[in-house]
């Protein structure tokens, strides 16, 4: 019987571990291999390889959509290459899937990797016209805010594990060590970037006087909103030291450091969303950080049904968009306030091109990052 080749271009995923200074990301490497399928003669169907290993089409895709999580996560990705790669893979699912039209587990890869590339391209176009504006100094962006806790590897697992979130940079040890998080990029030039960050850091407030090292939440920060497109782990919100207050909804939720989160199920460009803040006088803050960084002021957005409304005279404070980036949400509160040890502070990245000391608004240190700063270390003075 005569022999038959049909080619067929598969995308597979190595990794590459590419070093930056002291710490180290993996970046995502894409390899095309060119496989051959051919029947023998005795009927029975051959693979021969041009490359390094040949596997069917559906063994390709399941690969490649086991490999997105890798891409997507690479810390150190140019702009364009995470796009570019999820182009490739809905190619080769659209291929595989036209080559076997009624396998629906092929069908919903396609689908998947379509909805990808659609998410990461609307991303990329926002960043396209953001950074520029930040790069100039037009517009400013509220990228991280920092805290100082007990313990930095619970801290780190509440937030990845629980929260979804991942682990852009993790540099020093003991009192030195500084945990940076995202979800995603933070960087402002990769087109699935633009996720403001997390700053763990370890506490350095010594022990009581009976030995036990605590620290102080204060009750200036009211709660963090992380608004996700999965289910939050209820499981590792406990395993990893936090507490879950509340579940019907939405979640009212402590990390191990006592940071209080509030976090609901939907989708949305950063899942980092809202930091809540106690403040004396609402309008006087406003006013304030308005005329410092050009904050732009509307009315809480309060979308979820099942969660507790704003209090009345609350404002939204965001720049570009309060449905795509960071916000700050002002509440008055006739409390005593206190900001504690382990909230720090709040970044705005600017086209200045020095880190400047902090300027304080209701108790609460907001500092001024250059961009070129914060695409090195996020929050870092």
């Amino acid at each position: 019987m005569a022999s038959y080749a049909h080619p067929t271009v598969i995308t597979r995923l190595s990794t590459a571990r590419t070093t930056h200074g002291p710490s180290s990301s993996v970046s995502a490497v894409s390899r095309r291999v060119s496989c051959k399928a051919s029947s023998s003669a005795n009927g029975e169907s051959q693979d021969v390889v041009s490359g390094d290993v040949c596997v069917s089409r559906r063994a390709a895709v399941l690969a490649s959509l086991a490999s997105v999580t890798s891409l997507v996560a690479a810390g150190d990705a140019s702009a364009g290459e995470v796009l570019d790669g999820l182009i490739k893979y809905r190619d080769d699912a659209k291929a595989a899937y036209e080559a076997e039209p009624d396998d629906e587990v092929l069908k919903g890869q396609l689908n998947f990797f379509e909805k990808q590339v659609d998410k990461t391209r609307a991303n990329a176009e926002f960043l396209d016209a953001l950074a520029p504006r930040v790069k100039s100094g037009v517009e400013n962006y509220t990228g991280a805010m920092t805290f100082h806790v007990q313990d930095v590897a619970m801290e780190v697992d509440f937030w990845t594990k629980a929260c979804g979130m991942r682990v852009t940079s993790d540099v020093g040890s003991g009192a030195e060590r500084v945990a940076t998080l995202a979800y995603g990029q933070t960087s402002l030039y990769a087109d699935d970037g633009g996720k403001a960050a997390l700053v763990i850091k370890q506490s350095t407030k010594p022990p009581s006087a009976e030995g036990e090292r605590t620290t102080d939440v204060g009750n200036i920060l009211s709660y963090i909103q992380i608004t996700v497109p999965f289910g939050l782990r209820v499981s590792q919100i406990y395993e990893s030291g936090g507490d879950l207050l509340y579940g019907f909804g939405y979640f009212d939720m402590r990390s191990p450091g006592g940071i209080p989160v509030r976090g609901q199920v939907a989708t949305r460009r950063d899942p980092l969303e809202v930091v809540a803040l106690n403040v004396k006088n609402v309008k006087e803050a406003e006013k304030a950080l308005v005329a410092k960084f050009g904050y732009v002021a509307v009315k809480p957005l309060d979308t979820n049904k099942y969660a507790p409304k704003s209090p009345p005279g609350s404002r939204l404070l965001a720049f570009s968009s309060p449905t795509k980036t960071l916000g700050i949400l002002l509440q008055p509160s006739r409390e005593n306030l206190r900001r504690g040890d382990v909230f720090d502070g709040i970044t705005v990245v600017s086209g200045a091109d020095v880190f400047a000391d902090a300027d304080v608004f209701a108790d609460v240190p907001f500092f001024s990052q250059s961009l070129d700063a914060f695409q090195r270390a996020p929050g870092a003075a």
